[in-house]
């Protein structure tokens, strides 16, 4: 028996006989299209044109798999939320491995756009506060993004390990998912605790959440599958996964707001993720603005995070070569014993200074004011490298004339 739609077997035979899909044809550039006597909205026609790729491999008509792959990565360049859709609708044909990593590599270069396409980000914090997270907003339908996808791929993409999402991105994921999914949520797919068996002879009536296992195995009722119990699983998967976000990460105002309103985490993990806060909370994070630069994405305000042969680095998110990357000002030795600034792009999981760097500026450190008074600092400061100059800069490999201007905004540096 084929497991394929009627409008699946319409398509495979219309392109039998004309080599084409007229009736797809077009449905690219908005979000509501109607073809063959149906309306298709762009992620709907995603879904549409992955199953069919499923039945050209079934079927062996490769022209028509190799048209479906190309039109496929062009709707994911042009709407990469489209790739959430693509990647939960890959996973569950047996042909699907290929266009499941096409999809996999558009989240990981765009994973804010292909996660979040309905949200509004605003700096300030840790610069990833967001707005319109309601599912019944407009934007939600039709665009895929990360209420696309079951609950089974849930970790795998929001905690990719190739993936430029910062934890706030992660969070505001899991958030999202739980608003908005309206995947059905199976009972392998729920996070479980180990329980001692003896327990279960302890157990007098049914437990209160209707999505958890009785130990008499009772079936239970129609009425308690609801809208509710429904929710409540998707609740229970994200507050498990909730658990593998690095919460020193986040900002305090996103811990006391945002954090703290999902109710995803327990007043535990926030009381240790304010502690740590708190420690640093005297501890101002110094900037570096960067104008004028040829490269545009260069431009920017960097902040103060990490530190690379003992003096600060700063960084900026951003986007270049339609990747979201995190931009780097920091420290360099070459292997001629040469000191310079550099502007650059560290690959992640590399360390900075190494040949894998995506270089656009540097200068060398004499052109930096010497720092005093920082005796707190490692190396660095204290054989009087300076801070990031103003001037002086020229272009390497990715840069573009003319070369830019930094200004320090000088706050309290701090250590490794």
């Amino acid at each position: 028996r084929l497991e394929y739609s009627e409008r699946v077997l319409q398509l495979l035979v219309e392109f039998c006989f004309t080599d084409r899909m007229s009736s797809l044809d077009g449905v690219n550039s908005s979000s509501n299209n109607s073809c063959g006597g149906s309306t298709y909205n762009l992620e709907e026609k995603a879904r549409l044109l992955t199953n069919l790729s499923g039945a050209a491999h079934y079927f062996d008509i490769t022209k028509l798999e190799a048209d479906i792959k190309r039109q496929l990565v062009t709707m994911m360049a042009d709407h990469p939320s489209l790739a959430c859709a693509v990647l939960d609708e890959a996973s569950k044909i047996l042909s699907g491995e290929e266009l499941s990593l096409l999809a996999l590599e558009r989240i990981r270069a765009r994973p804010k756009a292909a996660l979040l396409p309905w949200s509004n980000f605003n700096s300030g914090g840790s610069g990833a506060s967001i707005s319109a997270l309601s599912p019944r907003n407009s934007l939600t339908s039709g665009r895929g993004g990360i209420v696309s996808l079951n609950a089974s791929l849930l970790e795998q993409v929001v905690f990719d390990e190739k993936s430029t999402a910062s934890e706030m991105t992660k969070f505001l994921c899991l958030q999202k998912w739980v608003e908005g999914s309206k995947q059905e949520v199976v009972l392998e797919e729920l996070p479980r605790k180990q329980t001692d068996p003896d327990e279960c002879e302890k157990v007098q009536s049914p437990p209160s959440s209707p999505n958890k296992v009785s130990c008499n195995d009772e079936t239970p009722s129609m009425d308690s599958i609801s809208q509710d119990s429904h929710h409540q699983k998707k609740v229970n998967v994200a507050k498990a996964l909730a658990q593998k976000l690095d919460l020193s990460l986040i900002s305090a105002s996103d811990l006391s707001t945002t954090i703290t309103d999902s109710q995803l985490l327990s007043t535990h993990d926030l009381y240790q993720a304010y502690r740590l806060q708190a420690l640093n909370a005297e501890r101002t994070k110094s900037k570096v603005f960067v104008e004028g630069a040829g490269l545009s994405e260069v431009n920017g305000t960097y902040i103060q995070g990490g530190v690379h042969e003992g003096t600060p680095m700063y960084n900026k998110e951003g986007v270049w070569r339609d990747r979201e990357e995190v931009f780097r000002i920091f420290l360099c030795t070459y292997s001629n014993g040469n000191k310079s600034w550099c502007i650059s792009i560290v690959p992640k999981g590399k360390q900075p200074g190494k040949t894998t760097d995506l270089d656009f500026y540097e200068c060398p450190v004499s052109y930096g004011k010497v720092l005093t008074g920082h005796a707190s600092m490692t190396g660095g400061m204290e054989n009087g490298l300076g801070v990031v100059p103003s001037r002086g800069w020229k272009l390497v490999n990715y840069g573009q004339p003319p070369v830019p201007k930094c200004s320090l905004i000088a706050g309290c540096l701090e250590d490794a």
